[in-house]
């Protein structure tokens, strides 16, 4: 995405920074953030707000909102995802955007890394965590932590199953994901009709356990039953990374002769499977079609160039801007009611005949793809725009069905009583109303 900004070395390394920073106190801010304020042209001004000295300029409104929100960290799964990447820059500008002092971190798929981030993250100041976790196992501590330190943190896709925010506490305030269940079978769904509804398919899954991985595996499943002609003969996990992925294409290469499809549960992995199928003297898009999942800026110029059939465009950066604006609301008051902890956004399959304009928007665009500010419910009170169909994640059977229940589940009482007094209805109604700028359509930014 050509809208992020980059910092030169020589500044971010400059040792007159320590100096300027020692004389603010900016005790909140590193090198680099201090760097990002100058070279960005919000100078010194930027970073006096950064530092905490600012609010004695703010003259109230929205300015002395954005002006000093503190620490944000984003507890990464893994830098080897496109997906995680692009959402990490995305959480830098929305941090720009609106006041924050950001840090990601690299989670190295494992959830005890992770849980030491979080802590060090608290350590240093933090007043609000984004979590993309890789299982879920780190999930009901860190949400434990955050209600006992008051410290607000939602997190997306990777989560404990059954494991709801209801249950945790009210600072763990949103858990999100797109509506995997349905796109995933929408976009298997555009493979099997390619394939004019027969042949022999393999799928490249990602982390074992993940819930994601776990939801989309499903939604595929349920639309392959529709299709008796078409048989998935084999899988085999990538680990949502391109290297393991193109290792697990060629396996399946070698024991398929005659495959002429892949499910790559997202287009990180399918980046692999491609490369597996061109190492085996094949062409992509034609000998072995390839659906991903995500829009990730790979995925999308794969399908403009016909090596990649379909994906599910989520967009990477929405993710970013929802969970971030969430913790800037919080943080100042606005307080969701039970239909709004769990949330889901419908994410938009993406073929040749509609990737251009997602490409102009989100891959070769230079305006951010959203505004964060407007997709506010503090700064925009009452034209706040989700900018993405948004919607309640109310059935937790489907959302978590391929999961074992713990001994003696039941549904939160919250949760109970949103469902019986329709309040997720009225939620979406709300959301859907409130939807006016198109996700194919111009950046409302």
């Amino acid at each position: 995405m050509n809208w992020k900004h980059e910092v030169p070395a020589e500044v971010e390394n400059s040792a007159d920074l320590d100096a300027v920073l020692d004389r603010l106190d900016a005790h909140r801010v590193t090198r680099r953030e201090a760097a990002r304020f100058i070279t960005s042209g919000l100078g010194m001004m930027g970073l006096v707000q950064a530092a905490g000295v600012g609010r004695a300029w703010a003259a109230g409104g929205s300015a002395g909102l954005l002006s000093d929100n503190g620490r944000l960290g984003f507890l990464i799964m893994t830098n080897q995802l496109q997906y995680d990447v692009l959402m990490n820059e995305a959480g830098e500008h929305i941090a720009k955007e609106l006041g924050f002092s950001y840090v990601g971190l690299n989670g190295q798929l494992n959830d005890q890394i992770q849980l030491n981030q979080f802590n060090s993250l608290l350590a240093r100041g933090a007043r609000a965590v984004m979590v993309h976790s890789p299982d879920g196992g780190d999930i009901r501590e860190i949400a434990r932590i955050a209600n006992q330190r008051k410290v607000w943190m939602n997190n997306v896709w990777g989560t404990l199953p059954w494991f709801t925010p209801w249950e945790a506490g009210p600072y763990w305030t949103l858990y999100a994901q797109p509506d995997e269940f349905h796109v995933q079978g929408d976009v298997v769904r555009v493979l099997c009709e390619a394939l004019g509804g027969e042949g022999e398919i393999v799928r490249v899954t990602g982390v074992p356990g993940n819930t994601a991985d776990t939801i989309r595996t499903r939604g595929a499943d349920a639309v392959l039953k529709r299709f008796p002609k078409i048989k998935l003969v084999g899988e085999l996990s990538g680990n949502w990374n391109s290297e393991d992925s193109q290792k697990a294409m060629q396996t399946l290469i070698a024991r398929y002769p005659n495959v002429h499809g892949c499910i790559a549960q997202n287009d990180d992995e399918a980046t692999g499977v491609v490369a597996a199928i061109r190492a085996a003297g094949k062409t992509p898009g034609k000998d072995i079609l390839v659906v991903g999942a995500d829009g990730t800026s790979l995925g999308a110029q794969r399908i403009k160039d016909g090596t990649q059939l379909a994906t599910t465009g989520n967009v990477p950066a929405y993710a970013a801007y929802l969970l971030e604006t969430r913790l800037f609301d919080v943080l100042h008051g606005w307080q969701p009611n039970d239909g709004e902890r769990m949330m889901q956004w419908r994410s938009i399959i993406l073929t040749k005949a509609n990737i251009d304009p997602y490409l102009a928007r989100y891959v070769e665009g230079t305006k951010p793809p959203f505004s964060a500010k407007l997709m506010s419910h503090v700064l925009h009170p009452h034209d706040w725009d989700p900018q993405f169909l948004l919607y309640p994640d109310a059935d937790l059977e489907i959302l978590w069905g391929g999961n074992k229940k713990p001994a003696g589940w039941r549904p939160p009482a919250a949760f109970i009583r949103a469902r019986d007094a329709g309040l997720f209805e009225k939620v979406a109604q709300e959301y859907k109303a409130h939807y006016k700028h198109d996700v194919l359509g111009p950046s409302p930014a």
